[in-house]
């Protein structure tokens, strides 16, 4: 099954959904009890599959952890399934059995009655199960974590579940060759948003039920969840249709969104780009922002810049063709030019502003004219920004104006300004990233970890992507480009930037194998669209 609308979207919804689902599938007639079979069947076969193959010259010792819930269950289920292949599994249950639930129970009986000797009992006043537990750990290649599920929320991890994270954790810590695996989410994390509730479980693999969840995609908790693999337990898709749209998107989905180019095409039918960027000491960003787009299939880049700095760009930018306009005292584009600049993009597919543009208030204003009567797809970005949140006295407010032709590129800092806030925290970036875009009525690209791109029609796309040698000066200018390119070839505002995004994390996990996180630069990027548009074209072509 795949729960998708869309071939190559993987669906992603938050996990207090799940709940939801489930009871609307067992009312119409779905047996739960098959349900948690199919789960924990899916995790014990990537337990299975993982170990086949290893040397190991005895059979694999594991021990599964279960909580009183329907995560519980499912780890009960493994444990029998791997119980029965011939693997040496300790259960472990940190509630006493009079806690499980119907389902659950009905499980735990069943494993009782077949494995009673597996079976251990932390809660249990028997101080010597948890040293065996120890023991165990030390002795074991893996751990099955089905302690939580989706279902806790908000409030920290406390009591014996603490604990038992704790020990599992310094347990790998001591022996690297443990592989932790965790039932449908890391215990520890809110399945709805990531956040660690206190702490969480660290897992190698996440075998994770129907969909995924936001708690695995988006961080800190994504960096809890190690591998993610999702599994089908039996329920449809038109169950989970009826959420809010969340995809994570993958080559094949982005390929196919690529334009394809006809034999006879020529650089005008491709599209042409106007980017109205640079100032003195930011001619780099404007020329990363230029290049990155003709690397992403724009036919015609042409850069509008202050006069005084066009002898630089024509020396760095071979292929851009430059116009130079009126300046401030500060070499930067002058409001003056306004009219100048609105005449020639009329010439242009699609626009993009903001690359070290600088924040001279005549610099600002020209953009806020330029956004109040520019209706070609945009891509705004850096300073540019400032024309969103800068100049409190400027007499229109822009959240009047007109911008659903424009996609912005905000990192947290600068969306925190937009909106308002002290900062924008880790868990909360979804949320605010789509009250950012019904607010302005844009589609938005909230920059960082697993960037997030969502429009005012309340769809968002999380991109699986990219790494953090990203965190570097520039790389912001080169998406510019990408996003740029993309709009002027035609593509939809938010497919242009869920693919721009895509694109340029790709480029960045590319060149990292040569360069190395630490060493990787924003014009190492250049030579990883090329590489990321081979993977495109084979698809493609």
């Amino acid at each position: 099954m795949n729960n998708n609308k869309e071939e190559g979207l993987t669906k992603v919804l938050k996990g207090s959904r799940i709940a939801e689902i489930d009871k609307k599938a067992i009312k119409d007639g779905i047996d739960s009890k098959l349900l948690m079979k199919n789960a924990g069947s899916g995790v014990s076969k990537e337990v299975l599959s993982d170990f086949e193959n290893k040397e190991l010259n005895r059979a694999a010792r594991g021990l599964v952890v279960c909580g009183s819930g329907n995560n519980g269950g499912d780890g009960l289920v493994a444990a029998g399934d791997l119980l029965d292949y011939g693997m040496r599994v300790s259960v472990f249950l940190i509630f006493s059995e009079e806690k499980f639930k119907s389902d659950s129970e009905f499980y735990f009986k069943e494993l009782q009655a077949n494995r009673k000797d597996s079976i251990y009992n932390l809660d249990s006043e028997d101080k010597n199960i948890k040293s065996f537990f120890e023991e165990e750990l030390e002795k074991a290649d893996f751990v099955v974590d089905a302690i939580f599920g989706t279902g806790i929320h908000d409030k920290d991890v406390y009591g014996p579940s603490k604990e038992i994270i704790e020990i599992i954790n310094l347990a790998k810590v001591k022996n690297k060759n443990l592989k932790i695996y965790s039932a449908d989410i890391p215990s520890g994390i809110d399945s709805d948003n990531g956040k660690v509730l206190g702490l969480s479980v660290r897992a190698d693999k996440t075998i994770t039920f129907g969909c995924k969840k936001i708690g695995l995609v988006n961080y800190p908790g994504a960096s809890f969840a190690g591998e993610v693999k999702v599994v089908d337990i039996g329920i449809p898709q038109k169950y989970f249709s009826e959420y809010e749209e969340i995809y994570e998107p993958n080559l094949q989905w982005v390929a196919e969104k690529i334009p394809v180019k006809e034999p006879w095409i020529y650089k005008y039918k491709v599209g042409s780009l106007m980017v109205i960027a640079g100032s003195s000491g930011f001619t780099g960003a404007a020329s990363m922002t230029c290049m990155s787009a003709l690397r992403s299939g724009a036919g015609v880049v042409t850069l509008v810049c202050p006069w005084e700095l066009n002898n630089v760009f024509e020396e760095k930018l071979t292929e851009i063709i430059t116009y130079p306009v009126e300046q401030t005292e500060d070499v930067s584009l002058h409001i003056n030019s306004l009219d100048e600049i609105l005449e020639l993009s009329d010439r242009f597919s699609a626009l993009a502003i903001g690359p070290g543009l600088s924040r001279n208030s005549s610099t600002i204003c020209l953009v806020r004219e330029l956004l109040k009567k520019i209706k070609k797809p945009l891509v705004l970005d850096a300073d540019g920004l400032y024309a969103l949140y800068g100049l409190k006295d400027a007499e229109e407010s822009i959240e009047d104006f007109d911008l659903e032709n424009v996609i912005v590129t905000p990192h947290t800092g600068e969306m925190s300004l937009m909106m308002g806030l002290g900062k924008v925290p880790l868990e909360d970036r979804i949320k605010i990233n789509l009250e950012a875009a019904e607010k302005y009525r844009v589609t938005s690209v909230l920059k960082g970890a697993r960037t997030i791109v969502s429009d005012y029609n309340k769809k968002t796309f999380i991109n699986p992507t990219g790494n953090w040698g990203l965190a570097s000066a520039g790389t912001g200018d080169i998406l510019t480009g990408i996003i740029g390119s993309l709009l002027c070839q035609g593509m939809s505002l938010m497919e242009s930037a869920v693919c721009g995004v895509y694109i340029h994390g790709l480029a960045a996990d590319i060149m990292v194998e040569e360069t190395s996180r630490t060493s990787l630069t924003a014009t190492d990027l250049l030579e990883g669209i090329k590489r990321v548009f081979l993977k495109i074209e084979k698809i493609k072509y």
